[in-house]
């Protein structure tokens, strides 16, 4: 099952909060990029902008892709409880599955920058706190994507 053919199994409301979610991500992505290679070490006015709008582009994405996860209801059983044509019982697609891994990938990007800000002298820096951001809104986007999908395929163990 490709992404493409789980697509239209997403219901209406979770693929507009889906999308709202990516695009939020994108926006709040291209901010922190804009913030921690163009900014100094004060933020300028524009520069304190491109910070609220990382800000509140996180808590858009984090706010839609979840309630887009919790409307959508995972798949009934049909008859004898068989998968879709191309999975095995209860696997999930390989594509579903690279969610996953990039979300932790990106995860562990946001917690080495962290760190690293946390052990300069002068504390996190504009710079450091802009690239947590940007790896916390792609771990967001891909992990809420992984759960959004994976409820729309059958799990292992569940028939």
């Amino acid at each position: 099952m490709t992404m493409s053919e789980m697509w239209p199994l997403l219901r209406p409301l979770s693929r507009r909060l889906a999308l709202l979610g990516w695009a939020s991500s994108a926006a709040g992505m291209t901010a922190g990029l804009a913030l921690a290679i163009a900014s100094g070490t004060r933020l300028s006015p524009m520069m304190s902008t491109m910070q609220l709008v990382a800000v509140v582009s996180m808590a858009v994405a984090v706010v839609s892709f979840v309630i887009a996860a919790s409307v959508q209801p995972r798949p009934r059983v049909q008859g004898a409880g068989e998968p879709p044509a191309g999975l095995e019982s209860g696997d999930l697609p390989d594509t579903v599955q690279s969610f996953l891994l990039g979300s932790v990938a990106l995860l562990a990007g946001a917690v080495v920058f962290a760190l690293a800000g946390f052990l300069l002298r002068s504390g996190p820096s504009v710079q450091s706190v802009a690239f947590c951001q940007v790896f916390f809104l792609g771990a967001a986007a891909s992990g809420f994507t992984f759960m959004l999908f994976s409820r729309v395929t059958p799990h292992r163990g569940r028939n």
